[in-house]
């Protein structure tokens, strides 16, 4: 076996295992020594302001929505949340002379993008990052407004809690509470999460999920029984807690439709959004049973699929059988809710966490050029999967918030939802993958307030209109 092949098998495994050994009782894990650099802000990028405000904000220039009208020349946002969606001069009619605009020029504004499945601040360590505040910077410097962290133990929930409360989340973070350790003979911590309920936390953060490990791979089996699953899934469902499911490969899959059959029916429908996250190898009766069961699907577009699934001993270990992998054209297609992410920090190579990954544009590229990074060349067996680039920004908005069952508020700009923009250098509707690839982020606001700004002559345009 070559090096590069066991340097992929390690990381792999380590991605697949979520490399926490933290437990319920607050004990952390010791993170290796890594050699990575963490990625510096720009220097003109301003600090993340305090989490509690709210603002009220003009964006004037290209805006495509995900909504209705499907491109707009303004968008007002009043305390927070979107008020108007129109043209220029209707919307700075409603919005008033105290307002201020902010003129994107010939950058683009979308809906603020959502990293469905990562683990920014809980795994940090592993990426060369020292505090919660430098993780929270890395994900806003790359267009991120909302990040979901699965993996959330007592004392992950302690710290996302007192940020919460400090105010000193600028963005949004939707947290899923860990039932049990992701190894081999691993603890099972039960049902700690019973004496809560699911929902927010204070105005940035929301804990309604939690996470099982069914598997940690296609090479180590299953962690759970599965009526010990069955019931714990039906418990969450009648609590109301949306279950998100590690399943990578056949068996943990269909272990998951098992568990979920009891609580949806064969049917559906599926009010809590439960989920199936990696989805790396999924059959055809198993797609069939996830479509029935309008099951939500958490995918990676970024270099996860190819650089795992490159490796022809990877592929030996999961039959040889390509037709079942990485399907997110079929997921597509078959009208499912496959939402990006970027499993952060288990896609980074080595670890180090470089400008050019871990992005929302990597996804969208991701999704209609699966070009890995230790294996650049895509696989034949993934040319019937590509995805378009408006399939791609539906996988990091639309589908993202449907898979964090916030589809109301987030994904999509029209009055009622939040007040979350992200602003590109480009419309990733109308370029090629590396065009997007090389698109840079402008501001990401959150709430109406810009929590980044990469380009101060773009925010200097916050003044009010005469």
């Amino acid at each position: 076996m070559s090096s590069t092949t066991t340097v992929l098998r390690t990381l792999l495994l380590l991605a697949l295992l979520a490399t926490v050994a933290c437990s319920p009782s607050g004990d952390a894990s010791t993170a290796p020594s890594r050699s990575s650099s963490p990625s510096t802000a720009s220097p003109s990028a301003s600090a993340p302001p305090s989490a509690s405000r709210s603002g009220s904000l003009v964006v004037m220039g290209r805006i495509v929505t995900m909504d209705d009208p499907a491109v707009a020349e303004a968008l007002l946002i009043d305390d927070g949340t979107v008020a108007a969606v129109g043209t220029r001069d209707e919307v700075l009619a409603i919005a008033g002379d105290d307002v201020p605009v902010m003129d994107i020029g010939q950058n683009v504004a979308y809906p603020g993008f959502i990293d469905a499945h990562a683990h920014w601040i809980g795994d940090r360590e592993y990426y060369g990052l020292d505090t919660a505040a430098e993780a929270i910077q890395a994900a806003l410097e790359r267009g991120w407004t909302s990040i979901a962290e699965l993996w959330v133990n007592p004392e992950r929930l302690t710290e996302l809690e007192t940020l919460a409360a400090d105010e000193t989340l600028p963005l949004r973070v939707d947290g899923y509470l860990t039932l049990n350790e992701p190894q081999p003979n691993g603890a099972h911590f039960g049902d700690w999460y019973a004496d809560r309920e699911p929902g927010a936390v204070g105005d940035r953060l929301r804990v309604r999920g939690l996470k099982i490990h069914l598997d940690t791979g296609f090479e180590l089996g299953l962690l759970w029984d599965a009526d010990e699953l069955n019931a714990t899934v039906v418990a969450a469902n009648e609590r109301g807690w949306q279950v998100a499911m590690h399943a990578f490969s056949i068996e943990p899959i269909d272990q998951a439709l098992d568990a979920l059959e009891p609580v949806l029916g064969p049917n559906g429908p599926n009010p809590l959004h439960h989920r199936i996250e990696h989805a790396m190898q999924v059959t055809d009766a198993q797609l069939s049973r996830t479509v029935a069961m309008q099951v939500a699907l958490v995918i990676h577009l970024d270099t996860a699929a190819t650089d795992w699934l490159s490796d022809p001993d990877g592929l030996a270990e999961l039959g040889g059988e390509t037709a079942w992998l990485s399907r997110y054209r079929d997921f597509v297609d078959a009208g499912l809710h496959a939402a990006g992410a970027t499993d952060m920090p288990w896609i980074l190579p080595d670890f180090k966490l470089t400008d050019d990954i871990g992005r929302p544009v990597d996804q969208i590229a991701g999704g209609m050029d699966p070009r890995g990074r230790v294996f650049p060349e895509p696989p034949p067996w993934m040319a019937t999967q590509l995805l378009t680039a408006e399939q791609g920004l539906r996988a990091v908005t639309v589908d993202a918030a449907y898979a964090l069952g916030d589809e109301a508020r987030r994904g999509h700009l029209a009055p009622g939802t939040l007040g979350d923009v992200t602003i590109l250098s480009g419309d990733v509707t109308a370029a090629t993958p590396d065009e997007i690839r090389a698109m840079t982020v402008i501001a990401t606001i959150v709430g109406g307030v810009p929590a980044l700004c990469a380009h101060p002559d773009v925010c200097s345009q916050l003044v009010s209109e005469d």
